[in-house]
Formats: C-alpha cells, sequence, structure tokens
C-alpha cells in the first residue's frame, strides 16, 4: 500500500427550501462577488429546469438542483490557504439569503493507492471483511463496498469505502477510494438562526475534514499503513 493518503476532492452540499437552480449563473457569480471575475470556465455550463452546472478551470464547480445546491473544489496539493471553497460558499449563501436553509453536509473525499488491483481488492475483502464463501459465487469473486454511519454529537458522519482505479498522468493506478458525508441538521428556531448556524459550519469546515482524517488513521489504516502526510489540514478541536 502506498503511504500516500490525499483528500482529491471536498464538497459543501446545502439544502434549502424554495431554492430555484435557474438564478444561479455565471453573471451572477461574476457580479455579485461570488467568484472572482477573471476564473474562466472550463466546460460549457448547463442550464434545464432539473441542473446547473457550472465548472472553472481553477477547480471549483457549482451544481444546483431544485432546493439543493453543491459546491465542489479539486484539492490535489492545494495548500489550505489555496482552498477557496469555504469562501465561495459564503458568498453564495449571502447572496441567497432569502431562501430556508435546512442541512449542509461536509464532504472529503480521498485514495490510498495500492501496488495491484489484488493487494486493493483484499484490503476490503480480507481485511475489513470476514473471509468467507459468500465471497465467490460459481467462479465469480464478489465485489463488495461498505457504507458505514456514525452517529456523532454534533451530525451524522457517513463512510464509504469502494475498490477504484485512478488516473494518473503516467498510469492507472488501484486505489481503495474514502468518502465522507457530515450531515448537518440546522440548529435554531428562526431562518436568521439556521442562516447563522450554517455560515458557523462552513467557517469550521476544518474541523469536519479532521474528523473523517482521524477516523481513518485510528480505525482504518494500521499504523504501518499510516500515510504520513494524512494531516494536510488541521485536527479536529477538542472540546
Amino acid at each position: 500500500m502506498s503511504k500516500n493518503f490525499e483528500i482529491q476532492e471536498l464538497a459543501i452540499a446545502i439544502t434549502a427550501k424554495n431554492l430555484n437552480p435557474t438564478v444561479i449563473t455565471p453573471d451572477f457569480l461574476k457580479y455579485t462577488g461570488i467568484v472572482p471575475t477573471d476564473w474562466e470556465l472550463a466546460t460549457e455550463p448547463v442550464f434545464n429546469n432539473v441542473v446547473v452546472q457550472i465548472f472553472y478551470k481553477s477547480g471549483v464547480g457549482i451544481v444546483a438542483q431544485p432546493n439543493n445546491v453543491t459546491v465542489v473544489e479539486s484539492i490535489g496539493a492545494k495548500q489550505q490557504a489555496e482552498i477557496q471553497i469555504p469562501k465561495i460558499t459564503h458568498q453564495l449563501v449571502e447572496k441567497l439569503s432569502q431562501v430556508e436553509y435546512q442541512r449542509v453536509g461536509i464532504n472529503p473525499r480521498g485514495f490510498v493507492v495500492f501496488n495491484s488491483d489484488a493487494e486493493a481488492y483484499q484490503y476490503i475483502n480480507g481485511k475489513l471483511l470476514v473471509p468467507g464463501s459468500w465471497q465467490e459465487f460459481e467462479g465469480a469473486k464478489v465485489n463488495a463496498a461498505l457504507q458505514l454511519s456514525y452517529p456523532l454529537k454534533r451530525g451524522i458522519l457517513n463512510l464509504s469505502i469502494n475498490q477504484a482505479n485512478v488516473q494518473f498522468p503516467d498510469k492507472v493506478a488501484a486505489a481503495i477510494l474514502f468518502s465522507g458525508n457530515f450531515n448537518y441538521s440546522l440548529s435554531g428556531n428562526t431562518a436568521a438562526d439556521k442562516l447563522q448556524d450554517l455560515q458557523q459550519i462552513i467557517t469550521n469546515w476544518q474541523v469536519s475534514v479532521g474528523t473523517f482524517q482521524k477516523l481513518l488513521v485510528e480505525n482504518f489504516l494500521t499504523s504501518s499503513e499510516a500515510p504520513k502526510n494524512i494531516s494536510v489540514f488541521p485536527p479536529m478541536a477538542k472540546n
């Protein structure tokens, strides 16, 4: 197993009543200051009654559907100060303050690279799962994925573990993909209270990502496998 765990993507997904995705356009994002005016589109935007998709060459994308908007960013080798998604999400929420916000998800995703497909397969089916006859049927090996849920004090942490192939510039590598989802209900009795709570959760995004990393290090990566560079973001704050 490679000793490099990398968070490749971070997304902030927001659920809100009365959110009309068609109001979110490249001009709206630029002229309201949500995104920098010099950002270039990576692809032609998608606009219809069901979904709006806007992606920039900076690695940031905004996907909006009725009552839901997600801001996603490719992290890769970016330093913490270079990550744009919290600021952009803050600005977007401020400009759309008339909607009724309900929930927010902080969703980090990353992978660990293995030397072969066989090693990645063994990680799930030999290390995380108890081997048994159920893993093979009529000569075919089972393809397994895990869906786990942890009801934490502030919200629910969902974790998906899947075998995947990762495309690098010079090769395709076997990997295990770890996808986290912190599902937070917004606290407060009024729309203003919930908006304030939403902004606070966005501000503390590093805490959610640190909790995700802590879960992986303590439970899914043994001491000999633990990546040296897993603490890309600050660790979870102590109460």
